[in-house]
């Protein structure tokens, strides 16, 4: 079985939103900025206060990558590792599944799904059929 999360204090909002189907994403009260991963104080103005809010769960894919050569045991392959920046201003590296996922390119719209493993939901995203890619 691949590696699992392990939540911290910081981190277990997004997993606890996860299992409910939830992609949850740190919003500065004082600037406003989305950002991800979650940090202590907001990257862009260092403000201690901020809130969980929830993504739409849809973006562009930023760039990507066919793995072939697992980093460790209970990775399937071949995968697809992705960067996606999503409609609310953050970014988060997932992987891209289904149909068509090894032919991703930068630019498609993709939207999030959800994968159990063992007792972790993990957010993944697919293409978004509703979309054109946004390089077009």
């Amino acid at each position: 079985m691949r590696p699992l999360p392990q939540p911290s204090e910081l981190t277990r909002p997004f997993w606890d939103g996860a299992v409910a189907h939830r992609l949850l994403h740190p919003r500065c009260d004082a600037c406003g900025g989305a950002f991800f991963p979650p940090h202590a104080v907001c990257p862009a103005c260092r403000a201690a206060a901020w809130s969980w809010q929830e993504s739409a769960g849809r973006g562009t894919v930023h760039s990507s990558t066919v793995v072939h050569r697992a980093p460790q045991e209970g990775f399937a392959t071949p995968y697809v590792l992705a960067v996606v920046d999503l409609d609310e201003g953050f970014e988060l590296m997932t992987n891209v599944v289904g149909a068509g996922a090894l032919d991703v390119t930068t630019g498609r719209r993709v939207r999030v799904a959800w994968q159990q493993v063992g007792d972790s939901v993990l957010p993944v995203f697919e293409a978004d059929p509703e979309q054109e890619d946004a390089s077009a």
